[in-house]
């Protein structure tokens, strides 16, 4: 992951010398949008796959496929709505080609989303940083020609056509080799959970993933409409910087979520290479992140570490909230407890949401890093403690058992 987290700042490196920040600042937004519609339609396939794909045997194949058809159906539906309410128009001249464009590419997201959650499960991982990588090299190839393109839309053509790929690609290697392989070499065959179990779990998640895009994703879209294309830019930038150590950490989580399902007798060893992991990634982000801020973002240009670098600064000291957040998720999944989860992302939206809104106007696109910090402070006290005694209760060597 951190190959692709290189590749994503080369990409807007590019980006940024290749197309103004007015342009960029549109694309970023659309971006944004499309992943927020994108990962909406996924309905929190991707954490149930984690937990019962390892143990589907012959019904996997057909799991993943109903949830692929059930989630593009929805996403191409969403899309439409979303384009037919007019936000569209904050990216692009009304057009249908571009329209389409947009569509089209909400329901690529999402599948390539919930690819990623199948490849985990069947413990393949590798493939999602090789998959990621190549991704992010195909981006930077099309972004060079691409990126003063039709209004930023050449920024958006140079995210969609390798999506195209990448799902072929990637989908073809998971119904064609992986899962009759992982048939044939796994030991593992639990039933099913009943469609009343699968609500159970779905919903609270389904709630958390809402609230979690409400205080993500439509950050740059309140950015966008209160302080305008141009300073998009610079926040898009400064977070998209910040993203890949976060991205590690939740990585981090999941694989603790599919290996617990593969060795649950292992759970306190897990928990505890989880937590060894998780911290390194932190220590290291934060002391070459914070220490050379300035230097990072001056590489796309003067005016984007001039107005990014303190932004940069605070979201990087959120990660040890972050940290923590990942755990407590990853642990909570394992015991059931997903209403929890709920509570807990409804508390980090609204301290999260209510700061930016409230302060953006007088602090400008510090407060969205403002907030990130006093996000991470309320979960690092209220969850720390929890998590803590929860991996202490775990016992040596017990094979655990899903509440009913």
């Amino acid at each position: 992951m951190g190959g692709s987290g290189i590749l994503g700042v080369l990409y807007w490196y590019f980006a940024t010398h290749l197309a103004s920040q007015n342009l960029v600042g549109r694309a970023s937004a659309e971006i944004a949008a499309i992943t927020l519609l994108s990962t909406l339609s996924q309905l929190s396939f991707g954490p149930v796959f984690q937990r019962y794909l390892p143990g589907a045997a012959g019904r996997a194949k057909r799991f993943v496929l109903t949830a692929y058809f059930i989630c593009v159906g929805l996403a191409l539906a969403i899309a439409t709505a979303y384009i037919l309410f007019g936000f569209t128009a904050r990216y692009y001249t009304p057009s249908l080609q571009w329209s389409i464009l947009f569509a089209v590419t909400v329901a690529l997201f999402t599948i390539f989303g919930l690819q990623d959650y199948v490849l985990v499960s069947l413990r393949v991982s590798r493939w999602v940083a090789v998959e990621n990588n190549l991704f992010g090299v195909a981006k930077i190839v099309l972004v060079l020609p691409l990126a003063a393109y039709a209004t930023g839309q050449g920024i958006i053509l140079s995210w969609t056509i390798p999506t195209v790929c990448t799902v072929i690609a990637v989908n073809w290697y998971i119904l064609r080799r992986r899962l009759p392989k992982y048939l044939r070499e796994s030991t593992l065959n639990e039933p099913l959970p009943s469609l009343t179990r699968i609500l159970q779990l779905a919903i609270p998640q389904y709630t958390t993933t809402l609230l979690s895009i409400f205080s993500t994703s439509v950050v740059a879209l309140i950015v966008i409409a209160r302080r305008g294309a141009t300073e998009n830019a610079y926040y898009f930038l400064a977070a998209q910087i910040a993203g890949p150590p976060t991205l590690l950490l939740w990585n981090v989580s999941r694989l603790l979520i599919v290996e617990t399902a593969h060795e649950a007798q292992d759970l306190r060893r897990l928990a505890r290479h989880a937590v060894a992991s998780m911290t390194a990634v932190v220590a290291i982000s934060m002391g070459v992140g914070i220490t050379f801020a300035h230097q990072i973002l001056g590489v796309f240009g003067p005016s984007y570490a001039n107005h990014g670098t303190t932004l940069l600064r605070l979201l990087l000291l959120a990660l040890p909230g972050t940290a923590v957040a990942a755990t407590y998720f990853a642990l909570a999944w394992i015991d059931g407890r997903l209403w929890i989860l709920m509570i807990r992302q409804t508390v980090t939206m609204l301290v999260n949401l209510s700061f930016i809104v409230a302060f953006i106007g007088r602090e400008g696109i510090d407060a969205v890093g403002y907030a990130a910090l006093i996000t991470s402070g309320v979960e690092f006290l209220l969850f720390l403690p929890i998590t803590i005694r929860r991996i202490r209760a775990i016992p040596q060597a017990v094979i655990t058992a899903e509440p009913a």
